[in-house]
């Protein structure tokens, strides 16, 4: 809360490159032996995902949301401020957990507010007792947000970035990221920096996928990860999406990609921002992928220390013990602190790969707030 209250004092010309975040429930030093579970960077708060067990869906989304909205009020906000959500189902029961999210994140949020970007996916979380979890993104309060819908595209912009979710037919799901896209203001997909897709079929669907998206972002280069899941009833395709679009007057006069700048095939930076694609582990502990990480994250001058959060796609959820010891090595002990994680079984593109690692890492700012500065 010191953090949140210095920068309400220092103004907006302070900023918070990496900042970890504690509750109650996760005290300080925790993120010492664990990941963290919520970390503030450049306004934006990311959280790792949530996981409670109960005897109803009700009950269990609206612990999760409780969760959540403790970690969004310690880094200064709340679940008003939600930007974009992504959520597990079991086996057939997306479009449940996708009604009880809304109606909890209803219940609990002040009149008019909107609700986050939302994606659900059915696939196997961190743990097989625990079949439904959220992870969530949060804008600091103190700058426009605005939600804006086209087709089956719907999303949540601030601070220059747009959350979004686009799901449908392949079609459908493209004209409507790229209709959406637009209308926050920016050039379509020459905008968008980042996609996670799910998919129902990866061997099939991620060509086609990839050879829409390049035909459609030219020499724009998004990066993108695909991975195979369960989706709701209709849906061939579910794109989760971060786009760089006006910060202050979105959708108002004209467009501006200004906010991208992009390094190589798999990396890209958006307003402040390091977007990594989708990065291959063949070991179960997935040091190869961390290397691979680091060496993606160098060429935009930035390094493991620098990573805020990732969502990590295991072959077999038998194996995330081993994927957590090698996470505890190469952050915990080598580049502390660690960022916020997610975890899901998924088949990728990648045939015989243990990990696939989508992550984000924080890059300098003009004006940095630091833990020193922080008054008290």
């Amino acid at each position: 809360w010191l953090l949140a209250l210095a920068l309400r004092v220092l103004g907006a010309g302070a900023d918070v490159r990496k900042q970890v975040v504690n509750t109650a429930w996760w005290p300080p030093g925790t993120e010492r032996k664990a990941e963290s579970v919520g970390i503030i960077s450049h306004g934006f708060v990311y959280m790792t995902a949530m996981m409670e067990y109960n005897d109803t869906l009700a009950k269990t989304t609206q612990a999760e949301l409780k969760d959540v909205r403790d970690i969004a009020e310690a880094a200064g906000a709340g679940l008003e401020n939600l930007v974009d959500c992504l959520a597990n189902a079991p086996k057939g029961g997306a479009a449940g957990v996708r009604r009880a999210f809304e109606r909890a994140l209803a219940a609990k949020l002040p009149k008019g507010a909107e609700l986050p970007a939302l994606t659900v996916v059915e696939a196997p979380g961190e743990y097989a007792y625990f079949n439904v979890s959220i992870s969530c993104v949060a804008a600091l309060p103190g700058a426009p947000r605005r939600a804006l819908r086209a087709g089956s595209a719907y999303g949540v912009s601030a601070r220059g970035l747009l959350h979004l979710e686009s799901s449908g037919t392949l079609d459908a799901a493209l004209h409507s990221l790229e209709h959406l896209v637009r209308k926050a203001g920016a050039s379509g997909l020459h905008g968008v920096a980042e996609c996670t897709a799910f998919v129902q079929d990866v061997r099939r669907d991620a060509p086609l996928l990839r050879r829409a998206l390049g035909a459609g972002a030219g020499a724009s280069g998004l990066v993108l990860t695909v991975v195979q899941a369960g989706l709701e009833a209709g849906k061939a395709v579910a794109l989760r999406c971060v786009a760089a679009v006006p910060a202050n007057s979105p959708g108002v006069g004209g467009s501006s990609d200004g906010g991208i700048e992009h390094h190589s095939k798999d990396v890209v930076v958006a307003r402040r921002f390091a977007f990594v694609a989708g990065q291959r582990a063949r070991l179960t502990n997935g040091t190869d992928g961390f290397d691979a990480l680091e060496q993606a994250l160098s060429i935009a001058g930035v390094g493991l220390s620098d990573v805020l959060s990732c969502l990590f796609f295991v072959t077999d959820q038998a194996q995330v013990f081993d994927l957590f010891d090698g996470f505890f090595d190469v952050f915990n002990a080598k580049h502390p602190p660690p960022p916020t994680r997610g975890e899901l079984e998924a088949e990728t593109e990648c045939e015989d790969c243990a990990v696939m690692m989508r992550c984000i890492a924080a890059m300098p700012a003009a004006v940095e707030l630091t833990t020193a500065e922080l008054p008290g």
